[in-house]
């Protein structure tokens, strides 16, 4: 009985370390610098949304979204948000 137990607990031993090495092996994310800079491009999402007090609604206090149309949000291929004014167009 003590051998099975001692080779569970080897071979779950094992496996583990494999898992282990294998899961910091994994590169999920590309490294740095290998992009090519001029293949990014850029969507643009829409305007920026912040919030901002109602003086007129006195049951409600806090901040209520407002979208600020001269600024303008995007995502840029290799995951960055960037913003623009939307007037330089």
């Amino acid at each position: 009985m003590k051998t099975n137990l001692t080779k569970g607990v080897a071979l779950l031993s094992a496996l583990g370390i494999f898992g282990l090495g294998w899961v910091m092996a994994l590169k999920a994310q590309p490294i740095a610098g290998t992009a090519n800079p001029s293949a990014v491009t850029t969507n643009w999402l829409g305007c920026l949304v912040v919030g901002k007090g109602d003086p007129m609604d006195n049951i409600v206090r806090g901040p209520f979204p407002t979208t600020m149309r001269q600024v303008e949000i995007g995502l840029r291929s290799d995951g960055v948000v960037v913003w623009q004014n939307a007037e330089n167009k």
